[in-house]
């Protein structure tokens, strides 16, 4: 049954600690509800500083930035590796591209300084010439080229300007041009001889070709480094063919060389022309193919030059006549021969230049991939921050929602267990949340407690049911406070009547007597201050009876499951609390050889003949019957003479408890 007491106008369920089952976590602080939900989602605190960092509770805002953070890392560390891994492709993209545009523009400026180089040559050549054999037609062949070699270095798209040549005369175009003129103005003052005129050109030529040398080196050339390498060998080679043309000028013009140093200079250039362009050939197989090509057709014109060149190196000066024409000639073979190698050359720059324009065109094409794709992540990035964002929230307040719900359901079933701990014993109840089907057991030894109010019908008839439920609620919420002392169990409270029992559901050993004979002691000392509530000055005064035996106990119903004992054993217990008298502890005689055996308490036996005629205990005792007052327990005496007793009622209740616990 539930019991009730009164507070506030309001009657409202007791407990045993006499607290509200309401008591839980509603009325938490923040922090402490924040553990409590914790420990709910099972996020165990850790002083660790790593979990420190990576864990926390989701509900709240630190938590959220975390899971915010660590979201984030998740989704945008890959973008983070990709966008770094796509921006070194840009970045190397970019730098190909202008570096590509960079070596365009080298060779663009190789080929303008190449056709300067070649009109110097000729310029060279006519000078030679003209110097060598001093007439009209020499000196018209050479003002002609005058022109040329001008325009050509107009058409010069820039003048490099290099710290390491200090030569004055190349710091600028207007220098360098007024420095050749004054030289071809000087040309006929200072009577220069074919071989100062080849020097003087060659060492200009010379600086020419550094440059050439210093654009397309400074010109990262990539995957086309060995076409590049070939054209800047056959810029070379067509030098040192101009060269050996300008001295084999000078060799018909004069019949012979003057000087075995011009000889040499002769073959020097030849043997350098032609390993040169052997190298050209072996870095581009355009250029050998192409140059294969040429000489094929051009076979009728280059067999004369290959057998000058050969009289040449024979150098018998004695046997040949100075010749103009025979120069004439030498000159416009070896331009023809000439104009073979710049026509690879030309095909070479051509074949540069489309290998750069479609390296460019590619370049470009992935630069805008890249931008666009740059472009898309940044439009992404923040919408995936916006989105994980606003998903976190969602997660926070779903959380919240799962947290306020599993905070409801675990109060609800605190208040469930706690109701259902009421009524069963706590290992019985546990088995029934399990499902497991709980059977009846018999437990050998027990010992069962049984008391009553002495003229409860007397002080009820004379009360108010407020004031007798809260008469019952001051007397056994002192008797809870005080059985959870002991190693004994509440069994039922019906009226005034209240049962308990030691050594079920759980065994003790022979201690279940002695855990009852205390608590019924404790009880009776603790009754010496307890007033009734509504009648002041008048205090409780109880029956006690005792015994010990077998029982049987079990879970009965389903509606409303109740763990009831059964068995002779209980209604001998009932039977020594009708006959027990007020404030005194009615013993059997079971009982009291169980304490006897264990020590540590004086008792007395009963002399009066009330329970030795009584039918019931001489049928359950089989015999003599006899019972026993509880006098002492560890030295400590019971009080009652200073008690105020009623009249004592025997049998008021024997009847109606036989009913229910005897079945």
């Amino acid at each position: 049954m539930g019991l009730f007491k009164r507070k506030d106008n309001q009657i409202r369920p007791s407990s045993k600690s006499n607290k509200s089952i309401n008591s839980s976590t509603g009325s938490m602080t923040r922090s402490q509800l924040n553990m409590a939900i914790m420990e709910m989602l099972n996020l165990t605190q850790s002083t660790h500083g790593c979990d420190y960092v990576c864990r926390g509770n989701p509900i709240t805002d630190t938590g959220k930035r975390k899971q915010l953070f660590k979201m984030l890392s998740v989704v945008l560390l890959p973008m983070a590796i990709l966008i770094g891994m796509t921006g070194n492709v840009f970045l190397i993209t970019v730098k190909n591209f202008i570096e590509a545009k960079e070596t365009r523009s080298a060779l663009s400026f190789s080929v303008e300084l190449g056709q300067m180089m070649r009109f110097l040559q000729r310029e060279r050549d006519m000078s030679a010439l003209y110097v060598s054999a001093i007439g009209p037609d020499t000196k018209e062949f050479l003002l002609k080229r005058y022109p040329d070699t001008d325009m050509a270095l107009e058409n010069l798209s820039h003048w490099p300007v290099s710290k390491k040549n200090n030569r004055q005369e190349f710091q600028s175009k207007d220098r360098f041009l007024l420095f050749l003129n004054r030289h071809r103005y000087q040309l006929d003052l200072y009577n220069r001889t074919a071989k100062e005129e080849l020097f003087f050109y060659t060492d200009v030529i010379d600086v020419f070709i550094t440059w050439l040398y210093d654009a397309v080196s400074e010109a990262r050339s990539g995957a086309i480094w060995k076409t590049l390498v070939a054209y800047q060998e056959i810029i070379v080679a067509s030098e040192y063919i101009g060269r050996e043309r300008g001295l084999g000028v000078t060799y018909f013009a004069l019949g012979g060389f003057k000087a075995k140093e011009d000889y040499l200079l002769f073959l020097e250039a030849q043997d350098i022309a032609n390993i040169t362009f052997q190298s050209c050939r072996r870095y581009s197989e355009l250029a050998y193919n192409l140059y294969e090509v040429q000489m094929l057709q051009n076979d009728l014109v280059l067999a004369p030059v290959r057998a000058m060149r050969l009289n040449i190196r024979s150098n018998k000066s004695a046997q040949l006549a100075g010749s103009l024409d025979k120069a004439n000639e030498w000159f416009d073979n070896m331009t023809v021969y000439q104009d073979i190698v710049r026509g690879t050359q030309r095909a070479l720059a051509n074949k540069i230049d489309i290998m750069l324009t479609a390296k460019s065109d590619e370049d470009a094409y992935t630069i805008i991939t890249i931008a666009c794709i740059f472009g898309l992540i940044m439009v992404v990035c923040p919408l995936v921050i916006i989105g994980v964002y606003f998903l976190t929230s969602e997660i926070q307040k779903y959380s919240i929602s799962i947290a306020n719900r599993t905070k409801a359901l675990n109060k609800e079933k605190k208040r469930t267990d706690t109701l259902l701990y009421q009524m069963l014993p706590k290992s019985v109840a546990e088995r029934l949340k399990c499902n497991e089907q709980v059977e009846a057991e018999q437990y050998e030894q027990s010992t069962i407690f049984f008391s009553d109010i002495v003229g409860f019908t007397k002080i009820s008839s004379s009360s108010s049911p407020l004031q007798v439920v809260d008469m019952l609620n001051s007397l056994y919420t002192c008797f809870d406070e005080r059985i959870e002392m002991y190693d004994v169990y509440k069994v039922e409270t019906i009226g005034d009547a209240y049962m308990v029992v030691s050594g079920v559901p759980r065994h003790n050993g022979k201690q279940h007597a002695s855990e009852i004979a205390k608590m019924a002691f404790d009880l009776v000392r603790r009754l010496r201050h307890l007033e009734i509530p509504h009648l002041p000055g008048i205090k409780f005064t109880l029956r006690i009876g005792c015994h010990s035996g077998t029982v049987v106990a079990g879970v009965v119903g389903n509606k409303m499951p109740r763990y009831c004992l059964f068995g002779e054993t209980v209604s001998v217990a009932s039977k020594m609390e009708s006959l027990g008298k007020a404030n005194k502890i009615h013993l059997s005689e079971t009982t009291y050889d169980i304490l006897t055996s264990i020590g540590g308490f004086t008792m007395h036996e009963r002399k009066d003949n009330i329970a030795k005629n009584d039918p019931d205990l001489q049928n359950a005792f089989k015999g003599i019957v006899r019972t026993y007052w509880l006098a002492e327990v560890d030295g400590t005496e019971t009080d009652t003479d200073s008690v105020q007793t009623e009249p004592e009622e025997p049998h008021e209740r024997v009847a109606g408890s036989k009913s229910f616990w005897l079945h």
